[in-house]
């Protein structure tokens, strides 16, 4: 009967590894793909340098960065980041799973 409940929880961790794995590569594609927007959690401001103008002209601010896409790429890298942890940790429980599908044979070599 332990061997039937050892297949039965390995093909579980299997499943629940290939889905992890699955649902995490798509969120990952939809993301880059900008079908979807990663979860917002950072929000940074703008890069600006000012110039001054000299001889009596006002200080210009020159925008380098604007504060959305820093935040766009930042907040794409830690859900890549996060996503790259859910396949890793996917991949570990469907191999768990596989080790305990898989039937050990043992041969015993005996000398005469």
């Amino acid at each position: 009967m332990r061997i039937k409940a050892d297949k039965t929880i390995g093909y579980v961790l299997l499943a629940v590894g290939a889905i992890s794995i699955i649902l995490a590569a798509c969120s990952v594609f939809n993301v880059f793909t900008e079908a979807t927007v990663p979860p917002a959690i950072f929000e940074m401001n703008n890069i600006t340098i000012p110039i001054s103008g000299g001889g009596g002209m006002p200080t210009v601010e020159i925008e380098i960065l604007s504060g959305a896409e820093i935040s766009q790429i930042t907040n794409m890298m830690l859900w890549f980041i996060l996503m790259i942890f859910i396949i890793t940790a996917g991949g570990k429980l469907g191999g768990l799973g596989v080790k305990l599908i898989r039937d050990i044979k043992v041969e015993v070599k005996r000398e005469d």
